[in-house]
């Protein structure tokens, strides 16, 4: 019985492995019509966006984003950052906090309605923060004011936290929700840090977002909708995915492909699509 005790050690023991100094590992979870993604560096993490609720007594925070994060050996989290106030951003995020520590919170508005009472170390994000993590750059380039400031945008898609990730190798931009008016003023001050190899798409493909001078400055490699199965929004737009598809991008579609993992760890960008990965003989042809 000892002897079998010890041959589990590999299992109990076992940490997966993470990027090295200067790559990262963007996870965009499957959270229906909602937004969740989880950035990796060689030592640190970040989440942003938690999903929506999922009920009365349930949401993404628990159902999806804990459980990966749990999957992965994540006992903690460096920052968590809440583009919006929506609630397909923002409704799993006091399960999230109520499950493990949380170092640094940033959000685009007063995050007390969705911390479940917990007691943050806050800052709202803004145009021009950045920060490294074992030498990835991680910079806001979207609002210029914080939800209820001057100069803030009234609409909360319109008021998201635009957050850049760049690499040794590979960038990303995760946008939020916002539409093509925030991205005309993104291209007239900040068109040079709009590019990216990967881009989720604004406001889960809507055809308010993602205009073609955006896609044109953008240019990336991959593009991601997250959108929720059979979508009532129509999400993500067929003009939309083919404006992306023009600009040289493959797709994907959490709806269709479950998780998408990109993996920057040298000159190569891994993907993964979990529900390619592990097919189950339900999912069909």
């Amino acid at each position: 019985r000892w002897a079998a005790l010890a041959l589990l050690a590999p299992v109990l023991l076992h940490a997966p492995p993470r990027p090295a100094p200067g790559g990262w590992r963007l996870a965009v979870l499957d959270v229906g019509q909602g937004g969740a993604a989880v950035i990796e560096t060689a030592a640190h993490t970040v989440v942003f966006d938690t999903g929506p609720p999922l009920g009365p007594d349930a949401d993404a925070g628990a159902r999806v984003v804990w459980p990966y994060l749990r999957a992965r050996g994540i006992r903690r989290l460096d920052e968590l950052i809440v583009s919006h106030a929506d609630a397909d951003h923002a409704g799993g995020a006091a399960s999230v906090l109520e499950r493990m520590p949380v170092a640094h919170a940033r959000a685009s508005y007063a995050l007390d309605a969705h911390a479940g009472g917990h007691r943050l170390r806050f800052a709202p994000c803004r145009a021009g923060q950045g920060w490294m993590l074992d030498g990835v750059a991680f910079s806001f380039v979207h609002p210029l004011a914080p939800s209820g400031r001057p100069g803030a945008a009234r609409d909360t898609n319109a008021n998201s936290c635009v957050l850049r990730v760049q690499g040794l190798y590979h960038s990303a931009l995760l946008p939020g929700d916002i539409g093509a008016a925030q991205e005309a003023a993104l291209l007239a001050r900040a068109q040079p840090s709009l590019r990216a190899d990967v881009i989720l798409m604004g406001h889960h493909g809507s055809k308010t977002s993602s205009s073609a001078a955006f896609v044109a400055a953008v240019a990336p490699a991959h593009a991601v909708a997250q959108a929720g199965y059979l979508s009532r929004f129509g999400h993500p737009h067929p003009q939309v995915v083919a404006r992306w598809r023009a600009a040289g991008a493959l797709v994907h579609r959490t709806d269709l492909h479950g998780a998408v993992i990109f993996t920057s760890a040298g000159p190569t960008l891994r993907v993964a699509r979990q529900r390619e990965r592990n097919r189950r003989y339900w999912h069909g042809r």
